[in-house]
């Protein structure tokens, strides 16, 4: 096959910019979601033990009293660490996702605090005023468990009710994050995909948003597109050999915009593999609120043309 040299193209209003690997900073939908709970897919709730019923009839403001106080009970707080934390695991399907929590309005200011599986912190988040809920986030990978620890952030002794909902990222072409691993492009030369990786530890490997898909090139010129790329992310695309050899390469470093890579005319027919991975930074890990990323469910939309 000729060898060409590499092309990049950059957006001449920007400011300059120059090309560097994505750094390892921590980080559509199906349908459904569904509810998670300690290492099943039920609701989790956290409960304080109940109080005997007493027959004893008691005074108004006594039993009032009384009441409060088993309430309560029922209400027990938890502490603000890894072991102590419920464990919540997400399921072992194909791609990961991403799940989110809920603590619902009540008594007290609700703090949540995730840790990994080796007990690293992923984030810390608090309700915005007493009484109020409290809503979160977090990726995962498939089979991953993540603890939360639920605290009162005022030291009232109450323990907190959880509900979560897992979301799976419904990319079909993953696992394809090697090259060794590419995956065939569909006849028509136009597939969607997401740039999305479920955290496996505390920090997100860049390597595992990298998206790989191997075609057959005729001899004749060659067009690759990648649009619909989401807002929070910058893209970048490789056009590589069957050996891994890098052909030709396109980014811009803006974050949302779509790619174009022109490369010379084929020679040759021959196997090529085009590479879809980040510019620079990684979406997070984990935040707070019910709103997710842009990335975590828009995919974006990868075509190959070819004139002979």
């Amino acid at each position: 096959m000729k060898s060409w040299s590499w092309v990049e193209a950059r957006n001449p209003t920007s400011e300059k910019r120059e090309e560097r690997e994505p750094i390892s900073h921590p980080l559509a939908r199906r349908t459904s979601s569904y509810p998670l709970a300690r290492r099943s897919g039920e609701r989790v709730r956290e409960r304080g033990p109940r109080r005997e019923e007493s027959a004893r009839v008691m005074h108004p403001r006594a039993q009032a009293l009384a009441i409060a106080t088993a309430l309560l009970s029922l209400a027990c707080s938890g502490t603000n660490s890894s072991a102590d934390g419920e464990p919540i695991q997400s399921p072992a399907d194909q791609t990961g996702g991403y799940i989110v929590a809920t603590v619902p309005a009540g008594m007290g200011t609700p703090r949540a605090t995730l840790f990994d599986s080796g007990g690293a912190q992923l984030g810390s988040f608090v309700a915005d005023a007493p009484g109020a809920g409290l809503s979160f986030w977090w990726t995962s990978a498939p089979g991953q468990t993540t603890r939360v620890s639920l605290r009162d952030d005022g030291g009232a002794d109450i323990k907190y009710d959880l509900t979560s909902n897992y979301t799976p990222v419904a990319d079909a072409f993953e696992p394809n994050d090697a090259m060794d691993v590419a995956t065939p492009m569909p006849d028509g030369g136009q597939m969607s995909a997401f740039l999305f990786a479920g955290r496996r530890g505390a920090m997100t490997d860049p390597a595992a948003y990298d998206d790989y898909f191997r075609f057959t090139a005729q001899a004749g010129a060659l067009s690759i597109q990648l649009d619909s790329v989401p807002a929070d992310l910058a893209a970048r695309m490789f056009l590589l050999r069957a050996d891994g050899s890098e052909v030709a390469r396109v980014s811009s470093g803006l974050k949302g915009a779509a790619l174009a890579l022109n490369p010379p005319a084929l020679a040759d027919a021959g196997e090529l593999v085009v590479k879809v991975s980040l510019w620079d930074e990684a979406p997070p890990v984990a935040g707070a609120g019910t709103e997710v990323p842009a990335s975590f469910t828009q995919a974006y939309r990868l075509t190959v043309s070819q004139s002979q």
